[in-house]
């Protein structure tokens, strides 16, 4: 049995700490300390405010316009003009302190004057892969593999681009052409040029098999065009227009539509001006045969971009509806998840009316688009598309406060084009100068916008969230001329 008072012993136990290795761990906490100073007074250093960015690019712009100017000739005298009104804009800016928009111009001012020093001037961007979905395949000049495609390439002469049946993709070109290739089709870049002095412009593509459908603008001098070719002919436009292009491999028939402006068709020692809603043939050597085409209907319901909210998502009913197409059989629609319809969810061509009810349609964008056929079998062109969304929790939330974020991954200027890839909100809307751009689903975009005056362009970039809030972003980019 313990003793109630006996008193708890205590133990103590000694150690010797020498003078000279206290002084040592003083030492190591005194380097160590000063190691942190010294890294993160190097950090700091490193880091420049926004003010001395946008003098350092200014400085560099100034260098290089220098050195431009004493290299250039009388015939890029138009570039050496553009570098230096972006540089001047770019001390203008400085001054009222706007230093974003002062780095922006002095790096625009950058690339003309390092142009000139490359010695390549008049050529500027000339076609890039913007867009695309499901299985697209290049393959590059003087290459023998075939590569999977990355978005947002480049590129050249003598590339060729090959889409499987479930694939497609959109080339913007320097001419201000945007070009889709259909599924299961083989197209090859054969020419890009531009005089630097006259702006004429020359693109040349030639579709071995499949077909293509290309949206010319008006905005560029006499004697540019765009021409689509292939074993049997070609299809050039010189000014505004829309035009498809298919050729069937095996029958070597060549079939060129119109569906705005004109088109010449050269075949068998024959050329025909081809006018709005009208089809040629060639098969052979024999006559090109013409025929009209009935007209695309106009989507009416619902509009573009509409978000359905409904209570329980999946068992509701989306109605769709378009205009009536005067002697006209029947209609085909046609429901994809993706905007270049790669895969479909829906293609059904034996509608008679002008609206379908569509049950069941799960949460998540959708984009559809309509085509006419008359008794001929004779089908027209596809509608413009248009997206809706079956909305869920998210949109339907009255709480958020918070505006989207909005981020600019590459903002690629070329003459009256700029290309814009960045990411926003999910379910949120974005306009760029007024104008309505695609959201995917993960919040991605990818907007060409078409510049409208010569010199400087302030382009505003809007996202708004379901709930309303919204994120406001200026860019300025510069036009040298049309």
């Amino acid at each position: 049995m313990p003793q109630r008072n006996q008193k708890p012993q205590v133990l103590l136990d000694w150690a010797t700490i020498s003078y000279r290795s206290l002084m040592r761990g003083l030492v190591y906490v005194v380097l160590l300390v000063a190691l942190g100073g010294l890294v993160y007074y190097l950090n700091a250093a490193r880091r420049t405010t926004p003010e001395e960015d946008a003098l350092q690019e200014i400085s560099r712009a100034e260098r290089l316009y220098r050195e431009a100017q004493t290299t250039a000739d009388a015939a890029l005298q138009r570039v050496v003009d553009s570098a230096a009104k972006l540089l001047a804009s770019a001390r203008l800016s400085y001054d009222r302190k706007d230093y974003a928009e002062a780095k922006a111009a002095a790096q625009q001012s950058q690339s003309f004057s390092q142009k000139i020093l490359d010695g390549t001037a008049g050529e500027s961007f000339t076609a890039k892969i913007y867009k695309y979905e499901g299985d697209v395949k290049i393959k590059r000049a003087r290459q023998f593999v075939w590569d999977a495609l990355a978005s947002n390439v480049a590129l050249r002469v003598g590339d060729q681009i090959k889409t499987a049946t479930n694939g497609s993709a959109q080339i913007i070109y320097f001419d201000g052409t945007i070009t889709t290739i259909k599924p299961g089709s083989l197209l090859e870049i054969r020419e890009l040029s531009e005089d630097p002095s006259t702006k004429v412009r020359k693109v040349r593509e030639q579709l071995n098999f499949g077909g293509v459908s290309a949206a010319m603008p008006g905005a560029n001098v006499a004697g540019s065009f765009h021409e689509v070719a292939t074993e049997s002919a070609s299809a050039r436009a010189t000014s505004k227009a829309r035009f498809e292009v298919n050729f069937d491999a095996e029958t070597r028939k060549t079939r060129a539509e119109v569906q705005s402006g004109t088109t010449e068709v050269r075949a068998a020692g024959q050329t025909v001006t081809v006018q709005p809603l009208e089809r040629v043939e060639v098969t052979g050597d024999r006559p090109l045969s013409r025929q009209k085409v009935p007209a695309a209907p106009e989507l009416l319901d619902p509009t573009d971009q509409r978000v359905f909210l409904p209570e329980t998502p999946g068992t509701s009913v989306t109605a769709l509806r378009w205009s009536k197409v005067e002697a006209v059989a029947r209609y085909r629609l046609q429901i994809a998840r993706s905007s270049l319809f790669g895969e479909l969810l829906l293609d059904k061509s034996d509608i008679r009316s002008t609206s379908v009810q569509i049950p069941g349609l799960q949460e998540g964008s959708y984009y559809w688009r309509v085509s006419s056929i008359d008794a001929g079998a004779v089908e027209s062109a596809f509608s413009e598309t248009r997206k809706f969304k079956i909305g869920g929790t998210e949109e339907r939330r009255t709480d958020d406060t918070v505006p989207p974020p909005l981020e600019i991954a590459d903002f690629l200027p070329s003459g009256h084009l700029v290309i814009i890839n960045g990411r926003t909100e999910p379910g949120a809307t974005l306009a760029v100068d007024g104008q309505q751009v695609d959201v995917y689903d993960d919040g991605s975009f990818t907007a060409v916008v078409r510049l409208k005056r010569d010199g400087l362009n302030a382009l505003q970039i809007v996202a708004q969230d379901p709930a309303g809030n919204a994120t406001r972003m200026s860019r300025s980019v510069y036009v040298d001329t049309f």
